[in-house]
């Protein structure tokens, strides 16, 4: 049984790493994209509830909006997989860039024990979208978790498999590594990039293109919406993938459907900063 908990343990290791890993890197020039401005942090705390509340924001991207979620983990014994599922404050208030300060993870852990009893939940880092327009709807109820809202917006299964692939390629010693790591994440996604959008996209060496929806400065204080295109700088790109920056010529629309078993493959740089896959 003690080595069955192991990938639990390492897959944890893993996206904490990844998601709170600091950053000793050059800042990046900037350069003409869209616009965007820091939004001031939410401070108000409510008392807890679990009372389901409509989306209250805006489908088009605003740039001042941000997202903070949570990573709780659970293995499931029966299905020998380790299950993750990402709860996020997405349309149910604006997290603020410095959203997560009054989160610890076992204060997290407690308040979700209406969702689940989780192994392990994990802290992310703020984002902000950099879709033109975002339909996603939220379908769960929400829970308190300190000042903030959040709620189940997504969930991913690895096999022991995958768990082992990844660690096996990109060392164990660097578990950080499952930066470039395709994921699949089943649940409610519907994205839209209007022609002639300034896109920031990942090809990977067979030729999946996967492009940035959300970016965060958690790794990296400097980043913003202007200097995203020159990012390649400082990226520790895997041998053989490519960072490109271009204005869309028609419309992108990335959409969870029956199509894709109401799933989207996403992928994360060493940035933090998010990417799906699209065609």
């Amino acid at each position: 049984m003690k080595s069955l908990l192991a990938p639990a343990l390492l897959i944890s290791l893993m996206c904490s790493q990844a998601l709170a890993q600091p950053a000793t890197m050059p800042v990046p020039s900037a350069q003409q994209g869209p616009q965007g401005a820091q939004a001031p942090q939410n401070t108000q705390s409510p008392a807890p509830s679990t009372t389901s509340q409509p989306p209250n924001s805006s489908p088009e991207n605003q740039p001042d909006y941000w997202q903070c979620s949570l990573f709780a983990t659970q293995f499931d014994w029966w299905r020998l997989e380790l299950v993750v599922t990402t709860l996020s404050t997405y349309r149910l208030q604006n997290c603020g860039p410095d959203g997560m300060a009054r989160i610890t993870t076992a204060s997290a852990a407690a308040q979700l024990k209406p969702v689940a009893t989780f192994d392990t939940v994990l802290k992310g880092v703020p984002h902000q979208t950099l879709m033109s327009i975002n339909l996603t709807p939220v379908v769960n109820e929400y829970f308190w978790v300190s000042n903030l809202k959040f709620s189940v917006v997504g969930e991913t299964r690895l096999s022991l498999v995958e768990l082992f692939k990844t660690i096996k390629f990109r060392g164990s010693k660097n578990l950080a590594g499952s930066s470039y790591v395709p994921f699949v994440i089943k649940g409610q996604a519907h994205y839209i990039w209007n022609a002639g959008t300034l896109a920031h996209r990942l090809v990977s060496p067979n030729g999946d293109a996967y492009i940035m929806y959300a970016y965060t400065r958690g790794v990296q204080p400097s980043l913003t919406r202007e200097n995203l295109s020159s990012i390649n700088q400082i990226l520790k790109l895997p041998t053989g993938w490519t960072y490109e920056n271009y204005f869309l010529d028609t419309t992108v629309v990335v959409r969870a459907g029956l199509e894709s078993d109401n799933s989207v493959t996403v992928i994360f740089d060493d940035l933090s900063n998010f990417y799906v896959l699209y065609k």
